[in-house]
Formats: C-alpha cells, structure tokens, sequence
C-alpha cells in the first residue's frame, strides 16, 4: 500500500487516537466530516517525508521526492513556464527546497554514523510495512505502518526528528506527541496482525539542526504499558462516539481554569505530566 493510500485508509491509527484523546469533535472533522479538507503538509512534515525516504527507501528518492530548483526566476515568463513544469513534473511527490535536500543528507550521514542506528538499519528488515487487524472489544478496524520491521519480527525502528535528542528533550517530545501510545500501538498491531508480538520498540532521534547529533532510545516496560492503557481508553471513546453518532469537543459548562503548575512553584510542576480524562 502506498503511504498515501494509507493514509487515507479508514481504520484507526494511532493519527486517530490523538485526535480522539484531544476530543471526539476533532477526530470528526479530521476523518469524518464529509467536507473535510485534507490538511498540506507542513515544511517540518516534508523535511521528516524526505528524511525517512533517504534514510529507509532511498531507492524511491526520484519517485516520491521532488527538489525544487533554486535557479528559476517566477517573476519572468520564462521562469514562470519552467515553475508550471517542474510543478507538473512533481505531482504527488514531496517537494522540497535544495538546501533541505542538502540538510536531508547530512542528517542521514549523522543516522548511519551513529554505530546503534547503523546496527539497527543494517539488519535485515522492510520500510513501511502496512499492517491491519479488528479490535476485539470495540470491533473497530486498525492500522499501523512501522518505519523499519525486523525480517524476524523481533523488532520495530521508529525514525524522529527532533530539535533536542538528549534524554530530557526527547522525554518531553515523548510526552508533547503521545509516542508512548505510538510504541504500544504499533507492539500491540503487530502482535494482533502476525500473531508474533515484538521484543522492542526503538526511536532513532535525529537533531534538524547542525550538527545533526542522534541518539536510540528503547521504549521502556512503563512507557509500553502506559502507552497501551491510554490507546484502550482513546479506542473505547471513539467506539463509544461512534456507536451514538455523538462528537462532542469540550465541555458545554461554565469551568473554572488555574495557572499551570510550573507558574506557581509547585512541586514537581518542571515535569510534564498526562492528564486522563474520564469519557
């Protein structure tokens, strides 16, 4: 399947529990709304698009990914002529500017430097891999898509960017983009749809800026299990929402808002934490 295909698949991935998880109103208009306008892609989700190319399947550069030329002048008419060209030319590829292709590729050069990530890439294994299964308490439809699989099953290689790969940096991404969830839901996908469940999830962080340093990181025993509770929560909800047609966002009540923790000194307030809401 292709990634856009993918996508674009109705099943419930884990795009879909975030959207869920922030309120059952998003995750209509996200993927329900029959006049929904599928979101552009941002410069950052291009820069990771290209990234994961290079990196994983960079036999398809020419296929998915387009350069953008930086010679032509778009105020002439012939510049113009070659712009309508090149756009032609780079329907449903990923465009990107020539100084991202050349950070692209000092980024990647950083990836395989690195012995971990070199070791993990260098196994055998598939990019991309599509997998799907029923979700036996809500009957809902599922999908995941790993970046890099194990031929042998035994493990997942999820690639991020990131500004900050340091542990603590990379604890708060953890925390700011739900990627707990990601790990248990890719270990719990894979183990429904091949019946063999991976022994390890595993990030390669990439820094976007220079000097492009990385690290791997194993998701560890707490971070799956916390991350496999809070994907059961966000699928009931929406199997819920689903079974009565009802997407409500926040609440319809007047509340009462407090400062944030870090503003009033209490203890603890420097680490993030997730709040779980009952639905």
């Amino acid at each position: 399947m292709e990634n856009a295909d993918y996508h674009r698949h109705w099943a419930v991935s884990k795009s879909g529990l975030d959207q869920i998880a922030k309120s059952p109103l998003h995750y209509w208009a996200r993927f329900l709304d029959p006049d929904r306008v599928w979101p552009e892609p941002t410069p950052s989700m291009r820069l990771g698009t290209a990234l994961h190319t290079h990196v994983l399947e960079l036999s398809k550069w020419d296929d998915q990914i387009a350069v953008a030329p930086s010679d032509i002048n778009r105020r002439t008419k012939e510049g113009r002529e070659q712009w309508a060209a090149f756009e032609a030319a780079a329907k449903r590829k990923t465009v990107i500017t020539a100084d991202d292709a050349a950070q692209v590729q000092a980024m990647a050069r950083s990836v395989f430097r690195h012995p971990a990530a070199a070791m993990l890439l260098g196994r055998p294994g598939k990019a991309e891999t599509t997998h799907m299964w029923t979700d036996a308490a809500t009957g809902l439809e599922c999908k995941c898509r790993p970046d890099w699989l194990t031929d042998d099953g035994s493990i997942v290689v999820d690639l991020k960017t990131t500004k900050d790969a340091s542990p603590r940096g990379f604890k708060q991404s953890v925390a700011n983009y739900r990627y707990h969830v990601q790990a248990a839901w890719y270990l719990h996908g894979l183990e429904q749809a091949t019946s063999k469940r991976p022994d390890q999830f595993i990030f390669i962080c990439v820094e976007t800026t220079a000097p492009y340093a990385v690290a791997v990181y194993a998701a560890d025993a707490e971070m799956i299990e916390r991350g496999h509770d809070q994907a059961m929560r966000d699928l009931a909800k929406l199997a819920v929402c689903k079974a009565a047609d009802h997407w409500p966002s926040y609440s319809d009540q007047i509340e009462t808002i407090s400062l944030p923790g870090w503003m009033t000194g209490q203890p603890g307030s420097t680490q993030t934490t997730e709040t779980i809401q009952e639905f």
